[in-house]
């Protein structure tokens, strides 16, 4: 289902963030924050947050039917508002 290698790793452990964390933000109620044009291809950015309560921001888009993670960074405190308020928009 995902698509992990060296280069999206690097990106993500770059912002102390581990590849179980990512995938655990989109496995619980990610909200879709927009939608970005990058070179051709269509790229997501969700927010999210872990089970341990981490809020995330995770880039991704869709190669081969798998779901390709482009970066991955924890939330500043306006994008958690943010975050929080869909969150509750949604439910």
């Amino acid at each position: 289902m995902f698509d992990w290698d060296q280069h999206n790793r690097r990106k993500v452990r770059a912002h102390r963030i581990s590849t179980d964390e990512v995938e655990e933000a989109l496995s619980i109620s990610p909200v879709l924050i927009y939608e970005q044009d990058a070179e051709g291809e269509s790229r997501y950015v969700y927010y999210g947050e872990t089970a341990g309560l981490r809020p995330l921001a995770v880039v991704l888009t869709e190669r081969n039917g798998k779901i390709r993670v482009i970066t991955a960074y924890d939330l500043d405190a306006s994008q958690k508002r943010d975050y929080l308020e869909r969150r509750l928009r949604e439910s």
